[in-house]
């Protein structure tokens, strides 16, 4: 349920363009539009340097899933010398989805599902982005991370939003309606919406580099009669567009839909829905190369060129970025169960069975196991600690080289995000949709 509070500063979104009228549904095409919502941002005024950036300066490195462009999960930050203190905490924002019985375990640390994902927390110098269901729908949340007051919310009318990505003063996402659409941050008012009929942007995760942005998409089999839904894969695609303008540069077709995007030196790094990682010429679309998987690929980081990911066995992998031939296949006996984390020729990841591992990135030879009694979520790392959010309640702090701990902090209730690693700061999401800042004072 929505507080006083929270309604107070919910603004919903409006469908100032709808899609049947405005959208050709036989090619993709951007369609300016009206604000999504009544009230203009307290920024208000002149454009800044950021939304007049063109071509190759504008970027979401930092503030994206994945943290980086290169899916690495490090943050550029001091860390956290220990949390000695709540420097603020929001009032109950959400109702973690799906809902649960106390006796119920989550999902979100099964250790019987093959890959344990969390929320992301998408966060700028001034403020954190993320989705979180309430009674009647689901809500994108902008809270400031100085104080924790809940800036805006936005409702979308036909369902939810995948994570946004942030570059300058723009903030792209896919909506409820399928279609994937960039705001401008200052007044929040739509630039410009990409829809296709029959395809869902669903899962998108975009990457912003050289001016474009870049995401991905399949036929949804609900929507298109000549899909049938659990059969073969639908068609899909990853496609590149002026990240200004909302202009179609190139699309590249594939089966299924794409893992999240990660860019280096001017190729964009991606898994479709069979077994394939590509590497993509980042400003033509043109194909480089090829990598066949055993099972389907999962979520990647790029570090000493390297593309490292795990496929959906459990099984590590790390394959040349030049030649996109295998350097090393490491099946391991406790399987990849978390997203990566690449940081200092070190490669960390959350097993099936509980603990946190690092291997070298050299050869995928085991470096340092940290035992848990629980199973926890995605590392992430800062100033050479790897930081992590564990069932048990508790966030810890692991020495990146030795794998000894540093601190255990524990928390009212289960996190249920990434940690978000700001200067001296630690923001997470718990299971009952509250957010906290911690910080060593």
């Amino acid at each position: 349920m929505i507080t006083k509070y929270q309604a107070g500063v919910t603004i919903g979104f409006t469908l100032a363009v709808l899609f049947s009228s405005q959208t050709s549904w036989g090619r993709l095409r951007p369609v300016v539009s009206q604000s999504f919502t009544d009230n203009a941002s307290e920024s208000g005024g002149q454009k800044s340097a950021d939304s007049d950036r063109s071509g190759e300066s504008l970027n979401s490195d930092g503030a994206m899933y994945g943290v980086t462009l290169r899916g690495t999960r490090v943050y550029d930050a001091q860390g956290l010398q220990e949390p000695k203190s709540v420097l603020w905490k929001t009032p109950t924002l959400f109702t973690p989805y799906p809902a649960r019985s106390p006796s119920e375990s989550r999902p979100l640390f099964s250790n019987v599902a093959p890959y344990r994902g969390g929320l992301s927390i998408i966060t700028t110098n001034k403020e954190a982005y993320f989705g979180g269901r309430v009674a009647d729908g689901e809500l994108l949340f902008v809270i400031d991370l100085q104080t924790g007051e809940t800036k805006k919310t936005f409702k979308w009318q036909n369902g939810g939003f995948s994570t946004p990505v942030v570059a300058g003063d723009l903030l792209f996402m896919r909506v409820g309606d399928g279609s994937f659409r960039a705001f401008d941050r200052r007044d929040w008012k739509e630039k410009w919406q990409i829809g296709k009929k029959g395809y869902r942007f669903q899962g998108a995760y975009p990457a912003v580099a050289y001016g474009m942005v870049y995401f991905g998409g399949a036929v949804d089999p609900y929507q298109e009669e000549t899909v049938p839904f659990g059969g073969n894969l639908p068609p899909g695609g990853v496609y590149a567009f002026d990240a200004l303008t909302g202009i179609q540069k190139w699309m590249f077709t594939i089966k299924g839909r794409p893992t999240p995007i990660a860019v280096a030196d001017d190729v964009i790094y991606f898994g479709d829905g069979e077994h394939n990682l590509f590497a993509v010429n980042a400003k033509d679309g043109q194909e480089i190369w090829k990598f066949t998987a055993s099972d389907h690929i999962m979520r990647l980081g790029l570090m000493d060129g390297r593309a490292f990911f795990s496929d959906r066995g459990g099984i590590l992998y790390a394959v040349d970025l030049k030649s996109g031939k295998a350097i090393w296949k490491a099946a391991k006996q406790n399987k990849v169960a978390t997203p990566l984390a690449a940081y200092n020729k070190l490669v960390y990841y959350g097993g099936r069975e509980n603990s946190l591992y690092a291997v070298g990135a050299l050869t995928g030879e085991e470096k340092w196991v940290y035992r848990t009694t629980q199973p926890c979520l995605a590392p992430v790392a800062a100033n050479g600690v790897i930081y992590v959010a564990c069932q048990d309640s508790t966030l810890l702090a692991i020495d990146a080289e030795s794998g000894q701990e540093k601190w255990k902090y524990k928390t009212p209730h289960p996190p249920i995000s990434y940690p978000v690693v700001g200067n001296g700061v630690i923001y997470y999401l718990d299971e009952e949709g509250v957010m906290y800042a911690l910080g060593s004072s």
